[in-house]
């Protein structure tokens, strides 16, 4: 959530600018940029996008700039609340991502002392708590740290000194050295390119660039020494690619990165060296938030098939505050990006309780891949679409693929699955309109179908804002039926699994009361009537099977949200990193 862009050197201002173009993804609510010009700041900041500010950032003539694109946490989508924020006594400009829990108390402070805010932002409060501490701009921040209860990543622009102060707690910044001068941001996408090195900052580090270079303090203020990390050379570039929108290109990328699933775990040599986590352990906790927590509930089913461990999923936000019993047990924590703040706590609860730990995410340099005492790739690349569609292929994929080689198989589980996914890579445009028109859809299935419907309703209702829900099969004429009327459409799941029999008699009780069934399945059932029939490819497992069908309802999400007029690539009040509890 937020996105942080900041550069010292020439051209500091059009290059900031680009930086969060990149980042954009991560907030659209507003976005703002401030440079240092002579002893002046030169603010501006405006609701809605990044495109908004690039006139000013084309003319802004400073070295030291800035800047900030906002997913709203406190305070609305207004431009007195957009980033950056000047202090008080005009001295310091900061851009922030996170929250600070305390910060009402720390408003009533300011306001005693007779400062008044502008806006209603944590971040406005957090300006003002570094102005009124005393020192230079090192000593302004170890001391404001310890005031500071939350979350946060800040960069902060002295006009006395000339420099930016970067600091960090449960929210990432990194740097890096160009030929044209020091970046900072809360994602490594932005260097490559650009640097061919990176530094991710530590939570007990303040880091101080200026046109001299750049400093790297301890928690206790004093100058060390790090160690860079080289970028990977087989990034792959942000780019459409010829495509309209991000979500798009991503689903076309599903096969691709199947065969590059199916190369990287080939013979299960990769998979090696996460056994020892799996040995001595009575329960396996899979741990997540949205889509990522889906890909859990699934990696739970396969798990636990085969390696008969009571394995079980749960969401991030409700594990971390409910007093798990973890003895002799092990964490898998699922996150695309590796910085959801939530699926972060129960790690470090984990981690506080000695219990071992297993990351699984698409972002090799993420906070969770650092913490986890071991980590695997789902291999997706670059996901930029807030809905999350291959990142959550990869992760069930990889997790099926670590099921059958702790199983004892390591026969090819893959081979030939990337050209049955180009089948199902297609729409009933018939389907598209039908959906488009109707208030609420439904989704049933059992077992790993009963997953899928739930991530089916989700990309809905992400993107087109429609009601939808996802059901296992028996529970639908528990409650829900009761919103089935005449034409409503229900997603059926017929995916192999052994009760899809049972899955068939529920779909008669709604079609009974008027439903519109869609039938998604290998094959056609005798005398079972549908509406909709999408046919998924035989394969050579449930499990895979399972996978396939998510495929069209991505699209579906897809081609809905454009025919109501929606950016399927920037749904409104979402954000695609999750890095706020």
């Amino acid at each position: 959530m937020c996105g942080i862009a900041c550069f010292v050197g020439k051209n500091a201002g059009i290059t900031c600018f680009e930086m969060l173009k990149k980042l954009e993804y991560r907030g659209y609510d507003s976005a703002g940029m401030v440079g240092l010009f002579g002893d002046d700041f030169k603010l501006f900041k405006k609701e809605g996008g990044v495109d908004n500010i690039k006139k000013f950032a084309q003319g802004l003539d400073s070295s030291l700039v800035i800047s900030h694109t906002r997913w709203a946490t406190h305070g609305d989508t207004t431009e007195k609340n957009a980033h950056p924020h000047i202090s008080f006594d005009g001295s310091l400009a900061l851009v922030h991502n996170g929250i600070i829990e305390n910060f009402l108390p720390l408003k009533n402070e300011l306001e005693k002392r007779g400062i008044k805010l502008k806006g209603e932002t944590d971040s406005e409060v957090a300006v003002n708590i570094f102005a009124l501490e005393k020192g230079d701009l090192l000593e302004k921040g170890l001391r404001a740290r310890e005031k500071l209860v939350g979350s946060y990543a800040f960069a902060i622009l002295s006009r006395e000194e000339k420099k930016i102060l970067f600091m960090r707690k449960k929210s990432p910044l990194y740097l890096a050295k160009t030929k044209d001068g020091i970046m900072a941001s809360s994602d490594i996408v932005c260097f490559f390119k650009v640097a061919s090195n990176y530094y991710s900052l530590g939570e007990d580090e303040i880091a101080i660039a200026s046109e001299s270079g750049i400093e790297i303090y301890n928690s206790r203020g004093e100058r060390q020494s790090v160690t860079m990390t080289e970028l990977d050379s087989t990034f792959e570039e942000i780019s459409l690619c010829g495509h309209p929108h991000f979500m798009e290109k991503e689903i076309s990328e599903i096969p691709a990165i199947i065969k590059r699933l199916e190369a990287e775990y080939k013979g299960g040599r990769a998979l090696e060296k996460v056994r020892y986590l799996f040995s001595n352990v009575d329960n396996i906790f899979l741990v997540g938030c949205g889509t990522a927590f889906h890909a859990c509930m699934f990696g739970a089913k396969v798990l636990e098939e085969k390696l008969r461990i009571p394995c079980h999923a749960y969401v991030a936000s409700e594990l971390k505050y409910s007093s798990p019993i973890i003895k002799r047990s092990l964490g898998i924590f699922v996150s695309q990006s590796g910085e959801t703040a939530d699926t972060l706590g129960c790690l470090e609860l984990f981690k506080k309780k000695n219990a071992k730990t297993l990351a699984i995410t698409n972002v090799s340099h993420s906070t969770l891949s650092r913490m986890a005492d071991e980590y695997l790739s789902v291999f997706a690349g670059p996901e930029i679409a807030v809905a999350s569609t291959k990142a959550y292929v990869a992760q069930i994929l990889t997790l099926m693929l670590l099921a059958s080689f702790l199983g004892g198989e390591t026969n090819g589980l893959l081979s030939g699955f990337a050209e049955k996914s180009k089948e199902v890579l297609k729409i009933d445009e018939k389907l598209v309109d039908y959906v488009s028109r109707q208030p609420r859809v439904f989704f049933i299935g059992r077992g790993l179908g009963s997953i899928t419907s739930l991530e089916a309703a989700l990309k809905l209702k992400e993107i087109s804002y429609k009601s939808a829900e996802g059901y296992p099969a028996g529970e639908l004429k528990h409650g829900t039926i009761a919103l089935i009327e005449s034409g409503t459409p229900v997603v059926v799941f017929l995916t192999g699994d052994p009760h899809d029999e049972k899955t068939i008699a529920n779909l008669e009780e709604v079609r009974s009361r008027g439903a519109k069934i869609v039938l998604v399945s290998p094959r056609k059932y005798e005398g079972v009537h549908h509406d909709f029939f999408i046919k998924l490819p035989d394969c050579s497992s449930p499990w895979l099977t399972s996978v396939l069908a998510i495929i069209p309802f991505q699209l579906l999400a897809y081609r809905v949200s454009l025919a109501l007029g929606n950016n399927p690539d920037r749904p409104r009040n979402l954000a695609k990193s999750v890095t706020v509890e």
